[in-house]
């Protein structure tokens, strides 16, 4: 029994201690397990922020082309709208590939050299004498421009110089006042309006207006395109020029249109419009004016002078088809007008090749050239 109890204790003191040995082994695994995670946890660490810091600047980080989109959209809504006031020559560029590009300043150059800078850096010029002038500025100096300078606007959008008139040009008092209301606007405004004073029958407010059907060029933004150039060609005739718009982004109904030329007391007012027909062959000046109602009867037989005058003149100098010259007793814009008003259609948008015609410099100016001598000559006779 003896020898049985040692044998016994023997074993017992050898598993404790391998119980302890296991032990001990286990809680050295432990450590390491724990020094391991601390140091993965600590890699994971550094990694996260060497990645914040040099992320943006990595071409393979995640999100790159993602933060490029984000910068040509931030550069799109820092963009000036177009000369028509509305975004759409931002939004158009965004939604086209288009560039954004910084608009020079040219204020205090002279203007044939301004011109040529806004020409070069990818823009159209387009200018306007100042009126009145401005005191101690040289003839032909650029006066002023919109865009300003900085301002980024996409590759081709219009940029407008005002300019100093050389000696003798511009408006006096005593000058003819021509009231030039550029058709249309960036929105219409299908509320009714009377087409007459106390009339029952009504019409829209302000109807949309044609778009080219080869150009895209939306009607409102050519006929303000051509008005600012006739301002220009009037101004520089000794016309005091009353515009009823130089922005698109506006509300302006038709018959608040015509109360613009009566407050303005104006000698003539000429309203720019373009064409439309179903059918595509279809081309053509014409030019209507008011008659055959009791709201217009001491404007009648003054506007349609006028309307003969710059139908005829406008025609020869473009070489358009004449179709000749309407009276019309539907249009709120003439019954509420109390000064002699014409409306001039330029031209059909419908038809291909008179719409690109129509987005030319060389046509656009036989159109303004035209215009401005019909004008004369009825102002002339008056």
């Amino acid at each position: 029994m003896t020898g049985g109890i040692s044998r016994d204790s023997a074993r017992e003191a050898w598993a404790g201690a391998r119980s302890r040995v296991e032990r001990l082994q286990a809680k050295r695994v432990r450590r390491r397990t724990a020094t391991l995670v601390i140091a993965g946890a600590c890699v994971v660490g550094v990694a996260i922020v060497v990645a914040s810091v040099l992320g943006p600047i990595l071409p393979w980080s995640p999100g790159a082309a993602q933060r490029g989109l984000s910068a040509e959209a931030q550069l799109s809504q820092h963009t000036l709208g177009s000369l028509d006031g509305s975004s759409s020559a931002a939004a158009s560029s965004a939604a086209t590939g288009g560039v954004d590009v910084e608009v020079p300043n040219v204020v205090g150059k002279q203007l044939k050299v301004a011109e040529a800078v806004i020409t070069g850096a990818g823009f159209l010029a387009q200018t306007r004498v100042a009126d009145p002038p401005v005191a101690g500025i040289a003839p032909d100096t650029v006066t002023a421009q919109w865009p300003e300078s900085g301002a980024l606007v996409a590759a081709g959008s219009a940029v407008v110089l005002t300019y100093q008139p050389r000696a003798g040009v511009g408006a006096d008092a005593d000058a003819p006042v021509v009231v030039i209301d550029a058709g249309h606007q960036q929105k219409a405004n299908l509320e009714l309006e009377p087409i007459g004073p106390g009339s029952k029958i009504t019409k829209p407010k302000v109807a949309g207006g044609a778009t080219g059907v080869s150009t895209g060029v939306e009607e409102y933004q050519r006929t303000l395109e051509i008005a600012l150039k006739l301002e220009q060609a009037l101004v520089a005739k000794g016309i005091k020029v009353v515009m009823v718009r130089r922005t698109s982004d506006v509300d302006i109904p038709n018959s608040e249109r015509a109360t613009i030329g009566n407050d303005a007391n104006a000698d003539l007012v000429i309203r720019l419009h373009c064409d439309t027909s179903a059918d595509t062959t279809k081309r053509g000046i014409s030019t209507l004016c008011p008659g055959g109602t009791s709201w217009v009867t001491k404007i009648e037989a003054s506007s349609l002078d006028a309307a003969n005058a710059v139908q005829s003149s406008v025609t020869k100098s473009t070489g358009a088809v004449s179709l000749g010259v309407f009276p019309r007793d539907d249009m709120s814009g003439f019954n509420f007008s109390k000064r002699p008003v014409i409306m001039v259609l330029m031209g059909f948008m419908s038809n291909a090749d008179e719409d690109q015609k129509l987005g030319t410099p060389a046509y656009q100016a036989k159109m303004v050239s035209g215009l401005t001598d019909g004008i004369m000559s009825y102002l002339k006779d008056r």
